[in-house]
């Protein structure tokens, strides 16, 4: 059986590191020496030339010319030309790690390397480091993605990100930016008066919010544990303590779906201000905004789903209410009783809900906030989905608390806080025991909590902004994936690994996952991979017919292909990716992973002799 491309691959650069640890050179030395990043070679020539300098980075390319060698150095800040002269190069010697000009051959794309040299122009007229010496930082065993293909299946690339980065560094830079919008929101909350505080993520009893839970244990006191949904009830205790001003950037834990817009682990700018409403904070989180828009950015314009927002201009402010009043007709504050609300509901097609505020905000959740694409505060929320807000003096069916709304997106949820002990212990008993929301998803009653306010909280206010929700806009992506460097995934099987590493293909390395329905969530398995374990015999299907399904989604202006396997392992389907898609409308990439998939049919049938395979009708994702 021939051996997959990638084994033989991976065997030749063994060979290349026992040939180097002959001749003395460590491959993996534990510091380097650089003096400077390469920005600072291209950006100041004029200051920089004739110095000698040390760089180190990733060898990106690589071109031999007799005694004349060039290579491109890639670090965090840039890429320069290695100009390596065979006369220039220092004689090799293991004691200093200089290879030599020889010894460049045990060299490959993608290795981590030092250059020292003399920064020069080439008659080119190229900026470049005129080598004196080279030394290997780190061998590398895999190949880097084809240069020119790269990485384009989306799975793939949110499964391998360091990849991606590497071969389009430029793609860094979101991830920088939201470095800068961490900085900017703690300087602009603490040139506020705010100080920042670290709050439990492992609690013993969750609260501050309505979600599912996750659950762990701490072997420690034999106890259960839960990750936080939400940090406020400990923001709040030191409210009570006498800081007036606290502010968390916590990460937040709610078991529950995965979309476009939701990722069950996410970051979130919590903040508690004594002495203060609600009313305070629509301006904070104004200002907070506008702030980092401009210094994490420099602008405060954005294209917001094909919208421009200006975070410098005012912002909208719209009582619920009153927007359903205008919207549908619908007057919610003289509905006589929740009968007549879901009617209402009924009539646009929104599900019945169990109390007349409830059905109020679905209403509006569902057909008026997707339709707020300018930053808008939207308050006047019903009480009985706001057991922590304070009620409104003059009508306490609704509470002090506004959503911000930007995009047609929920970015953040702020009230004023309930600090009467006796009406938040009666509105949690309510929540607790209603009957039509399941348990682990109502507030759970905290009687600690509530024996601190017992002590005493003043009137106390606090914001929530999701950081990941606030880069989305910043960032004009659709995806929250698009800002979490490494989002939630199912596993994947070890694929081609099994083979180098000699495992069980089909293994996972962990539980496997179930959809809602109870079938096992699909494993991931690249295209590449397949084709290597199928090419060495390393797969047994779980049963004789294969079911194909091809799944094309549109990633951006991007398409992505991939193939869900059902019949291949037994706990069950496989997802595929990166599937070629080719064309530039739906009609061409539908006709090219239709055509792909044949080709995945042929490779399937001749490799694993005596199944069937048959394909379902495409689907879009």
């Amino acid at each position: 059986m021939a051996t997959p491309r990638i084994v033989q691959i991976r065997q030749d650069r063994i060979d290349k590191l026992d040939q180097l640890a002959e001749l003395g050179f460590p491959a993996y030395p534990s510091t380097a020496h650089r003096t400077h990043y390469t920005d600072a070679l291209l950006e100041d020539f004029d200051a920089m030339e004739g110095q000698v300098v040390t760089v180190a980075g990733r060898m990106m390319a690589y071109r031999s010319q007799g005694n004349l060698t060039f290579a491109d150095l890639q670090d965090q800040q840039g890429k320069v030309q290695l100009f390596v002269r065979k006369k220039s190069v220092g004689e090799p010697d293991p004691a200093t790690g200089n290879l030599g000009f020889e010894n460049l051959r045990l060299l490959d794309l993608g290795d981590i390397i030092e250059a020292t040299g003399t920064v020069m122009r080439t008659k080119r007229g190229e900026i470049s480091v005129d080598v004196t010496s080279v030394r290997l930082l780190t061998k590398t065993l895999r190949p880097l993605p084809d240069k020119w293909a790269g990485l384009k299946d989306r799975e793939r690339i949110l499964r391998q990100r360091y990849l991606h980065h590497t071969m389009e560094p430029e793609k860094r830079a979101t991830f920088d930016r939201l470095g800068k919008l961490y900085f900017a929101v703690r300087q602009y909350l603490y040139e506020r008066g705010f100080i920042e505080v670290h709050t439990p993520i492992l609690q013993s009893l969750y609260g501050g919010g309505t979600a599912r839970p996750f659950l762990t244990h701490l072997n420690a006191l034999h106890q259960d544990m839960y990750l936080s949904i939400s940090h406020e009830l400990y923001l709040k205790r030191m409210i009570a303590a006498g800081f007036d001003k606290v502010f968390t950037i916590g990460r937040y834990f709610r078991n529950e779906g995965i979309d476009s817009t939701h990722h069950p682990e996410f970051s979130m700018i919590e903040t508690m201000t004594a002495y203060e409403n609600y009313e305070y904070n629509m301006d904070l989180v104004e200002g907070m905004f506008r702030f980092v828009s401009e210094k994490a950015y420099g602008r405060t314009t954005f294209d917001v789903r094909g919208v421009e927002v200006d975070f410098a201009k005012p912002w909208a402010r719209v009582n619920m209410a009153d927007a359903v009043l205008e919207r549908f007709g619908h007057d919610f504050r003289s509905c006589p009783d929740v009968e007549t609300a879901n009617g209402w509901l009924k009539a646009q097609g929104v599900p019945a809900q169990g109390s007349i505020g409830e059905a109020l905000f679905r209403l509006f959740d569902d057909l008026i906030g997707p339709t707020l694409l300018q930053p808008t505060f939207v308050y006047g929320h019903p009480i009985e989905i706001s057991p922590l807000a304070k009620p409104l003096a003059d009508d306490p069916r609704y509470v002090e608390r506004f959503e911000l709304v930007i995009g047609g997106i929920e970015c953040g949820d702020n009230w004023s806080e309930q600090n009467d002990p006796r009406k938040l212990l009666e509105t949690w008993r309510k929540a607790h025991a209603r009957s039509d929301v399941p348990a682990d998803e109502r507030h759970p009653l905290d009687y600690s909590f509530v024996e601190m306010l017992e002590h005493g909280m003043p009137p106390t206010t606090g914001i929530g902004p999701g950081i990941e929700r606030m880069a989305m806009i910043f960032e004009g992506t659709e995806s929250i994936d698009d800002v979490i460097y490494f989002p939630m995934m199912r596993p994947e099987p070890p694929g081609i690994n099994a083979v180098i590493f000699g495992e069980e293909a089909g293994r996972t390395g962990g539980a496997t996952p179930a959809t809602a329905d109870g079938e096992a969530a699909p494993a991931g398995l690249s295209l590449t991979d397949l084709a290597a374990l199928v090419q060495v015999g390393a797969l047994s299907p779980a049963q004789d017919g294969l079911v194909l399904l091809p799944r094309l989604t549109l990633w951006g202006s991007k398409p992505s292909g991939s193939v869900v396997i059902r019949g291949l392992r037994a706990d069950g389907p496989v997802v595929v990716s990166g599937v070629a898609v080719a064309g530039d409308d739906l009609a061409a990439w539908t006709a090219s992973l239709s055509a792909e998939t044949q080709k995945l049919v042929g490779l399937l049938e001749k490799g694993l002799r005596g199944v069937t395979v048959s394909v379902r009708p495409l689907t879009r994702g």
